[in-house]
């Protein structure tokens, strides 16, 4: 082979990989960039050429030392030409292989790290006790995702324990799918074993949550002891008439409940039957009595007999302070109510003012009864006072039908007689002194 043929060859192995480097202009741009290329290349390198060996063997030449890599070279006519430089090349492949041997080396560490005691016979013969219990792992893989499976295509909350026929059969699908994938069965596709991984990973981070959700869920159904309370509950709360501030059941939370149900108000009467206003409520431990909670204080209330929404205020003692524990409890309708921007509170507009609830009743049964056996005489000072000529009423009248709105004060004095009011005064009298008994 002569000089020239030699350089020929390294000429255009030069010029294509230049024109390789430029491939992603296109061939209608590399064309225009390398015209002439390997003719320029040849003229440059004829001043170059090394004399010729007298044995008459080839000369071999590396144009990449004359000129530069291909790539250099490449990337000087894009800027000859003000054409943007390549984007660098994505290497899949290194990434992969990186990836890979990553993952080797942390599998190695990992082995090294738990050799002593993997290498017992105890670590063997705990493998093979596991090892029997993979088709339990099986069933339980296809149950976990079938669960969420089935919570996924109803929109009902996740549970393990199927709540429907339908849970139930998409539980069992999955579990046979997660059998015959273990069994190698069921894979018509190259990825379907990666697919078996991904699914026992992910049952394994949603088995937790699911069972933590399941036992919320039947506890909350449960309640104390009695399965069928919640159900009650809610048809007796469907059924009332009277608006829960909360969504808390008995035990859950503030407030005061009858028969599961939550009450908003309290009517206190006097041992005659006759209502009582701003009484004060304790229990047994001297804590106020509060109906409406604190998280509910501005939540609105349905009231039994009255249109609308209304939403209760508290009583106002010496001090300035609320007092909730005071009753009747007034009202605003929830019209009346708005949020005040400048002061950041929720409150009543003005011009409103609270109004009473009615009472249930217009006068309670007389409770106040001896306990003394049938037949047995009463004390002498156990005796009642004989009331006076002057404290007899005039005449007795039949009680007004009763109605939703509690009696005022001077509805009351506009119909009784003076004598029937000195009656009455001393009625309450007494009542006053078995109250302080």
């Amino acid at each position: 082979m002569t000089t020239e043929t030699l350089l020929d060859a390294h000429v255009r192995g030069y010029a294509q990989a230049v024109r390789l480097h430029l491939a992603d202009l296109g061939p209608d741009v590399v064309e225009d960039l390398t015209d002439g290329l390997d003719a320029d290349l040849a003229d440059a390198l004829a001043d170059r050429l090394p004399p010729a060996p007298d044995d008459g063997d080839d000369v071999v030449l590396d144009l990449a030392v004359v000129f530069g890599p291909a790539a250099q070279y490449a990337a000087d006519l894009r800027a000859a030409a003000g054409l943007p430089q390549a984007a660098p090349a994505r290497r899949r492949g290194r990434t992969r292989e990186r990836l890979a041997a990553a993952s080797r080396s942390a599998r190695d560490t990992w082995a090294r790290a738990w050799a002593p005691v993997t290498s017992t016979a105890g670590w063997a013969s705990l493998r093979g006790a596991l090892g029997d219990l993979t088709p339990v792992w099986w069933v339980a893989r296809g149950w976990v995702l079938g669960s969420a499976a089935a919570a996924l295509i109803d929109g009902s909350a996740f549970s393990l324990v199927p709540v429907a026929p339908s849970d139930l059969v998409t539980q069992l699908v999955a579990v046979a799918i997660s059998v015959q994938w273990a069994r190698g069965r069921w894979m018509p596709w190259r990825w379907m074993p990666r697919l078996a991984t991904v699914a026992s990973v992910l049952a394994i981070v949603v088995a937790l949550p699911l069972a933590a959700q399941t036992r919320d869920r039947f506890v909350h159904t449960a309640g104390s002891g009695d399965g069928g309370y919640s159900q009650g509950w809610n048809d007796g709360f469907a059924s009332s008439q009277v608006g829960l501030g909360s969504g808390l059941g008995p035990g859950q939370g503030d407030g005061v409940w009858v028969d599961g149900m939550q009450i908003s108000n309290l009517f206190a009467y006097d041992a005659q039957g006759l209502p009582l206003r701003d009484v004060q409520i304790f229990d047994d431990r001297g804590r106020p009595v509060r109906t409406v909670t604190r998280d509910a204080q501005d939540s609105e209330w349905a009231v039994p007999d009255v249109d609308g929404q209304w939403i209760f205020r508290p009583g106002l003692a010496t001090d300035g302070r609320e007092r909730w524990n005071v009753y009747p409890l007034r009202a605003f309708a929830s019209t009346d109510m708005a949020f005040d921007e400048k002061t950041g509170e929720f409150g009543p507009v003005v011009g409103a003012r609270p109004q009473t609830m009615p009472w249930p009743f217009l006068q309670a049964p007389t409770v106040i009864a001896d306990e003394r056996t049938p037949g047995e005489k009463a004390p002498a000072d156990d005796a009642p006072d004989a009331p006076r000529e002057a404290d007899q009423p005039e005449a007795e009248q039949t009680p007004p039908a009763p109605t939703p709105s509690a009696p005022t004060a001077s509805d009351s004095s506009a119909q009784a007689s003076p004598a029937a009011g000195a009656g009455a005064q001393e009625r309450e009298q007494g009542a006053s002194e078995v109250a302080t008994r």
